[in-house]
């Protein structure tokens, strides 16, 4: 029988095929509205297969904490009592630390800080590949996702999302060779940025200048520059820093405090600030000047009080001088003083 198709293209042209059109992905991604809607309903369309396949997963969980010991689930419970307990005696003084950060800032003539509302997650499956670390999270559009969302543990910042499905979303982690955040020393507050390096357990801290003010043990935390990361969130732990005498900058790496490597539950945040998410990057010599326009206020402020106060004392003894201008004309009938024809006289014994 004669076969319905001709003989195949060949091996190498198809190979050639593939690469060009691999390529033309590659460039046009990101690069237009219908390749991110494209993306979106892929997200979405693979987004059973993930279900699928933690399935088995969720299965073996479920069995496994029916047939959980009694003892050690009461041990667990009371020992999750007394983290409440610590829990809330850390809240109580967080709400009395609220009200003094809003206070200060007040005095400083700085936004207050909002809250944020925050909704759990599940990672669904993980990509760990040194050039690649994502993972997939079962929250989608659907729950209010959106691209560039933050995401963070009970610890620290874990990533950003990169892709939004319908039930579905792409966690684009910390310690991606792809991924920065702008972060702060939050001992001094100099602001750096931590790249990610592939490995779970390190970020390299870019463009570090030997003469800056940065040693182990240092906690950084977002600065909440580039309307990204809201400020204030842990980051990582400084591990090294290397400092060259033949190199202008240092060399400084920190760990990560997120448990990349162990991540099962995250968190979203969502700005209840709506304005919060379209805020705009603000550079260090914006912040330079505002400070200046600042001091410059306070100058004038300070130099109008002290002008006013002058005035004042002008205009409290006019009448004094008015009453004495006779006095300076003929002293010697006006005034009740001696004169000063009578200054000899107190010189004598």
């Amino acid at each position: 029988m004669k076969p319905i198709f001709g003989k195949a293209p060949p091996l190498g042209l198809r190979l050639i095929l593939a690469i060009l059109a691999s390529i033309a992905l590659i460039v046009s991604d990101g690069q237009s509205n219908a390749m991110i809607k494209a993306r979106s309903i892929m997200e979405t369309a693979v987004g059973g297969l993930y279900y699928l396949a933690n399935t088995p997963r969720t299965v073996l969980d479920g069995v496994s904490n029916n047939l959980v010991d009694t003892n050690k689930l009461q041990i667990e419970n009371r020992v999750l009592r007394e983290q409440l307990r610590e829990k809330n005696a850390d809240l109580l003084l967080l709400d009395q630390l609220k009200v003094e950060n809003q206070r200060l800032r007040l005095l400083l003539n700085s936004p207050l800080r909002t809250d944020e509302y925050k909704k759990i997650a599940e990672v669904l499956t993980a990509e760990t590949d040194v050039y690649r670390k994502q993972v997939v999270i079962n929250q989608g559009e659907r729950d209010g996702a959106y691209v560039g969302q933050p995401i963070i543990d009970e610890k620290g910042i874990v990533g950003q999302l990169i892709s939004v499905g319908e039930n579905t979303s792409r966690v684009l982690l910390l310690t991606d060779v792809t991924h920065s955040i702008p972060v702060q020393v939050l001992r001094n507050d100099v602001r750096l940025i931590a790249s990610g390096t592939g490995r779970n357990d390190e970020l390299s801290l870019d463009h570090v200048p030997r003469s800056v003010d940065i040693v182990k043990g240092d906690l950084l935390v977002t600065s909440g520059l580039g309307g990204r990361f809201l400020e204030g969130y842990p980051v990582a732990i400084v591990e090294s820093v290397s400092r060259d005498g033949q190199n202008y900058f240092a060399t400084v790496t920190a760990k990560p405090l997120a448990s990349i490597e162990r991540l099962r539950y995250v968190l979203l945040l969502w700005p209840t600030n709506e304005e919060m998410r379209k805020v705009r990057s603000i550079s260090p010599e914006d912040i330079r000047r505002t400070v200046q326009q600042r001091l410059e206020n306070q100058g004038a402020e300070a130099d109008k009080v002290t002008k006013t106060l002058v005035k004042e004392e002008s205009e409290t003894p006019p009448s004094e001088s008015e009453d004495a201008s006779p006095t300076l004309e003929n002293p010697a009938e006006n005034s009740p003083l001696p004169t000063i024809t009578e200054t000899p006289s107190r010189e004598e014994p």
